[in-house]
């Protein structure tokens, strides 16, 4: 490999040898921070009750919330819409006519925005897509043929987490449409919501299910369309040569035997349940808080050797790992370029005024910020063997 014009973090593997047991699937780290948010505008919500879908909306107006029902029979009829009173956006956008799961593999497109753990941050996502000309000012796909790859976390801690989830939602069939794709892959933060755990969210969706009569827990289970759809998802994803995931893939999860698909089976069998009920040693081992695939963190921490990292890219036929998960104050690059870290300090830099994530085109990787301007990270040239 050669690399040239490298400003991004490029740092040395430590040798530094790790060893896991088979911790509890479910754990967390630091309280969160002090939350006095309130119910809020917030939705729509959409549930499935018998023949009927049911649409729960809550609407701010002066200082006062107001819940708005509808009731529909079929999908067809429906057309739903997000606003935001805090900064005036809005958009609508038709439900699908059907879910379909997600493929493991894709070819690698020209073009790649790389952006994870936006964590119902709406303007900062907004900021970003629409400085990468993903989107135009009126949230409508203008990134042609290019892929969006969203690598996990965009639950708790902000206060958009419905309105971003519905964004992406919306963007998938412009996309599609459009010859691009949306890659939507799960993270840590989609799966302690989804069995029930709820250390991390915010008062004001508690307070949201209670004024619109639905606990929080039906919001994103199988009698939800935005529950359903997470279903599709998967945990890991390779486009091309590089693999993406929320954590990381660990060389205990490497060693295991399962491939890209068997982990996505696993994890589309189990989304959902509590840790109690996941019995199975390797769905245990893909959910497991130290070494699965959710919650690893080594890799992106320098504590793994580079010939554990080769070992691992080589279990799935990869050359290069992209991962959030773990914050990093630039996009930083590991293990002679194999490995690529992209959670950044977004809510910082957007108090800041400015976001930037990874775009990659062709063989080049670079960051890009909201204002369109391009960074060159360094070039890969792969001698002819390879």
């Amino acid at each position: 490999m050669l690399f040239q014009n490298c400003p991004l973090m490029f740092l040395k593997p430590a040798i530094v040898l790790t060893c896991f047991g088979i911790l509890p699937v479910i754990g967390f780290a630091v309280a969160p921070v002090v939350d006095n948010s309130k119910a809020g505008a917030d939705g729509p919500h959409v549930f499935y009750r018998g023949k009927n879908i049911l649409v729960k909306t809550i609407e701010r107006r002066d200082t006062a919330n107001f819940v708005h029902t509808k009731l529909y029979s079929k999908r067809e009829q429906i057309l739903l819409t997000c606003s935001l009173p805090e900064t005036g956006d809005r958009f609508s956008f038709p439900i699908k006519k059907r879910l379909r799961t997600e493929n493991d593999f894709y070819d690698r497109p020209e073009r790649m925005l790389v952006l994870s753990d936006i964590e119902g941050n709406f303007p900062a996502f907004k900021m970003m897509l629409t400085g990468a000309k993903v989107i135009n000012d009126n949230f409508d796909w203008t990134f042609g043929d290019g892929h969006l790859v969203l690598v996990g976390d965009f639950f708790d801690r902000g206060l958009n987490v419905t309105e971003c989830l519905w964004l992406v939602y919306k963007l998938e069939s412009e996309a599609e449409e459009a010859g691009g794709k949306v890659h939507f892959i799960l993270g840590n933060h989609e799966v302690m919501n989804l069995a029930g755990y709820y250390d991390y969210v915010r008062k004001k969706y508690m307070e949201n299910a209670a004024l619109i009569g639905e606990d929080y827990s039906l919001w994103f289970d199988n009698h939800s369309e935005l529950g359903r759809w997470l279903r599709t998802k998967n945990a890991v994803e390779k486009i091309g040569d590089y693999v993406f995931c929320h954590g990381g893939i660990s060389p205990m999860l490497a060693d295991s035997g399962l491939d890209i698909s068997k982990i996505n089976e696993i994890t589309r069998a189990y989304l959902g349940k509590d840790d109690s009920k996941i019995l199975d040693p390797l769905a245990r081992l893909v959910f497991d808080t130290q070494v699965g695939i959710f919650w690893y963190r080594s890799a992106a921490k320098n504590q793994i050797t580079e010939e554990e990292v080769i070992r691992i890219l080589a279990a799935f036929g990869a050359k290069r790992m992209i991962i959030g998960h773990t914050l990093v104050p630039e996009v930083t690059v590991l293990y002679g370029g194999r490995v690529v870290c992209v959670d950044l300090y977004h809510d910082e830099n957007f108090r800041r005024g400015f976001m930037k994530t990874l775009y990659i085109e062709n063989s080049f990787l670079y960051t890009l910020n909201d204002k369109g301007d391009k960074a060159s990270a360094f070039t890969v040239v792969f001698n002819k063997k390879e």
